[in-house]
């Protein structure tokens, strides 16, 4: 997108990385005196472009696609212990948007959404029957964590907040494997209904 909303956001998302490289938060923010929720309402603008740009229904599921089939791919890998994929913050907020997260809003941070270096945490869990869970996470490092360089530990870990998938997460946090894999079967087969729907007039291809 070009115009104002993109030139605010790249002003926003500067002073942002300032904030967290820049020990006085006045000189931060070039003489004036922001307050934490100042800096918040400031991202803002950025959460709204990533909104415009990435979360659409249309959107989402499109630029979401190749990634979503690596996730699935991996959470069925029987051999696999530990899966790390490395993308964006638009690859975490399209990923949320296919899969139907409900609204959040992270602690700890100037950044609700998606806070730099956040992780997108899909943790497989076991019951007593061999029943498989999964819970899903967002792990970041806390604003001040982040303006302090605090080395993150067991005893000073970054901040773990739970995310619930619309009509899947249960009261205990937990998504059922089987609901998991058929939300995300879902998310990457609407890439292919977009096809479908829109090839007469031009051909689709993954955006990412």
């Amino acid at each position: 997108m070009s115009g104002p909303i993109k030139i605010a956001t790249s002003v926003a998302d500067a002073l942002t990385l300032q904030y967290y490289e820049e020990t006085d938060p006045v000189k931060a923010a070039f003489g004036h005196e922001l307050s934490r929720e100042d800096w918040l309402k400031l991202h803002t603008i950025v959460d709204t472009y990533s909104d415009m740009l990435f979360t659409r229904p249309l959107v989402c599921v499109n630029v979401a696609h190749p990634l979503l089939q690596e996730i699935r791919s991996e959470l069925q890998a029987p051999e696999r212990r530990f899966s790390f994929l490395c993308g964006h913050d638009c690859s975490i907020a399209s990923v949320l948007a296919s899969l139907g997260v409900t609204d959040y809003t992270l602690p700890d941070t100037i950044e609700p959404k998606t806070p730099i270096g956040s992780k997108l945490v899909f943790e497989r869990w076991l019951n007593e029957a061999g029943e498989a869970f999964y819970k899903v996470s967002m792990v970041y490092q806390s604003t001040e964590q982040l303006r302090e360089y605090t080395r993150l530990s067991l005893d000073n870990p970054p901040v773990k907040t739970a995310i619930v998938i619309d009509g899947l997460t249960n009261a205990d946090g937990m998504i059922a494997e089987a609901d998991l894999f058929a939300r995300l079967d879902s998310a990457i087969d609407a890439y292919d209904q977009l096809v479908e729907q829109y090839s007469e007039q031009e051909e689709l291809s993954p955006a990412a």
